[in-house]
C-alpha cells in the first residue's frame, strides 16, 4: 500500500506540473494596448569565442533587430575588455550600420563573469528600462511587447522560460530532454501558481528597481545570478513574473559533458533557492516511480512488470507531449528522456553536495557570494 501512495503521489507530481506549466501562457497573455517605453536590451557575451558562439551571437542579434518594437537599443557587452576586442570589431562590422554598440568589463571583478559583462553594458545603457538577453537564444518578433506590458506597481522584473530546439546531437537531443520535459515544466509550473523565478537567458527591470534590490553587484558571486536577482527583487518587496512567450536555444552539437556541467549547476542553483523543488525532483522521479510501480502493481496483481513498463509509458508520453506541444520533438526524443532519467539521480547527488559549480571557465560557490580576487 505504502508503494502505491507514493506512485500516486509521483503520478500526481507529473500531472500537476505539466497542466499547470500548459496553463501559464493563458494566465500571461498579452491583453490591451501595451504601453511602449524606450528600451535598452544589453547581450553580456563572453571573450572566450568559438565558431559555435560567434554564429549563436549572430543569430541572437539578427532576432532581436527583428522586434516589433518602437524604441530600443542594442549594446554588446563583452565581460573583458583586454580579451573581447576581436568580438566588438565583428559585431560592429557585421551589425553597427544596425545601431548596435559595443563595451566590455575592464576588469574581472566578481567569478561570474556574465555579471561583470552585464554591469558594464548597464553602464552604457541610455534608458531606464533594460532588457538583460544572453547571447545563445532566439526571441520572438513581440518578446519585447510580452514582457514590457508585466511592468507595474507591483511588478518589478520580467522574465521567460526558455524552449531547447536545434539539436544536431544525441547529447544536444539530452540537452532539450533535459531543458524542456523537466526545467521548463517546473519553471512555468511555478510561475503559474504564482512562485516566479528569473531565468537569465532574458530579464526585464527598471534600472532604478534594480538599485533598490541591491544592484548587479551581489549577483556576482553567486552561482546562479538570475535566482540572486529574483532574491533581490522579492526582498525589495517586487514581484517577479514570467512573459507567456518563451525564448528558443538553438543547441547544436554540444559534447556530454557540456550537458552535465550545466544541469549540475542548475541543480545546485535550485538546491540552493528552491530546496522543496530539489528534493521533490528526487523523490519524484521516473526511476523510482517505476520501482514503486512494479512494486505497487505485484501488491495489487502479482504483475511487477506490468507496473514498471506502464509508469515508464505514462512517464515519457507525458514528458514528450509537453515537449511537443512546444514545437520541439525528434525521433531521439524518447531515448534521450530514457537517458535522462537513467542518469538523474547520480547528477542531482552530485549536485546535493557541490561547493562549486563551473561557469564560463571560473569556479563560481554555489553556498553564497564571497570575495573575488583574479
Amino acid at each position: 500500500m505504502l508503494a502505491l501512495v507514493f506512485w500516486s503521489a509521483s503520478l500526481g507530481w507529473l500531472l500537476v506540473t505539466t497542466a499547470c506549466a500548459l496553463w501559464q501562457p493563458r494566465r500571461r497573455r498579452l491583453r490591451g494596448v501595451v504601453p511602449q517605453p524606450p528600451v535598452s536590451v544589453v547581450v553580456p557575451t563572453s571573450a572566450v569565442d568559438s565558431p559555435t558562439s560567434s554564429e549563436d551571437r549572430r543569430r541572437t542579434l539578427a532576432s532581436l533587430l527583428n522586434l516589433q518594437y518602437p524604441n530600443f537599443e542594442i549594446i554588446v557587452s563583452v565581460d573583458r575588455a583586454s580579451e573581447g576586442e576581436p568580438i566588438r570589431r565583428s559585431v560592429e562590422r557585421l551589425f553597427g550600420s544596425n545601431g548596435v554598440k559595443t563595451t566590455a568589463a575592464e576588469g574581472e571583478v566578481s567569478p561570474n563573469a556574465k555579471i561583470d559583462a552585464m554591469e558594464a553594458g548597464l553602464n552604457r545603457a541610455a534608458n531606464e528600462i533594460v532588457l538583460f538577453c544572453d547571447d545563445d537564444v532566439s526571441v520572438d518578433p513581440r518578446h519585447l511587447q510580452n514582457l514590457v506590458c508585466h511592468l507595474g506597481l507591483k511588478v518589478k522584473l520580467v522574465s521567460a522560460a526558455a524552449i531547447a530546439i536545434g539539436a544536431r546531437n544525441f547529447w544536444g537531443h539530452l540537452e532539450c530532454s533535459f531543458m524542456n520535459g523537466q526545467f521548463a515544466r517546473l519553471h512555468l509550473a511555478g510561475d503559474c501558481l504564482g512562485f516566479s523565478g528569473a531565468l537569465g537567458k532574458t530579464v526585464l527591470v527598471q534600472r532604478t528597481e534594480l538599485m533598490r534590490a541591491g544592484g548587479l553587484s551581489p549577483a556576482g558571486g553567486d552561482c546562479c545570478e538570475d535566482a540572486a536577482l529574483t532574491r533581490g527583487v522579492k526582498r525589495a518587496n517586487g514581484q517577479v513574473v514570467l512573459s507567456a512567450l518563451p525564448v528558443r536555444q538553438p543547441i547544436g552539437t554540444p559534447q556530454l559533458l557540456d550537458v552535465l556541467r550545466r544541469h549540475r549547476r542548475w541543480l545546485s542553483c535550485r538546491r540552493k533557492y528552491l530546496p522543496l523543488v530539489f528534493v521533490a525532483e528526487a523523490a519524484f522521479c521516473a526511476v523510482l516511480a517505476v520501482g514503486t510501480g512494479a512494486l505497487a502493481a505485484n501488491d495489487l496483481m502479482g504483475m511487477p512488470f506490468l507496473g514498471a513498463a506502464g509508469t515508464m509509458l505514462i512517464w515519457c508520453v507525458v514528458d514528450i507531449w509537453f515537449a511537443g506541444y512546444h514545437r520541439y520533438l525528434s525521433a531521439a526524443t524518447p531515448a534521450a528522456w530514457l537517458f535522462r532519467e537513467l542518469m538523474f539521480l547520480p547528477l542531482w547527488f552530485s549536485a546535493l553536495f557541490a561547493r562549486t559549480v563551473t561557469w564560463h571557465s571560473r569556479r563560481v560557490p554555489v553556498a553564497g557570494p564571497t570575495p573575488y580576487r583574479h
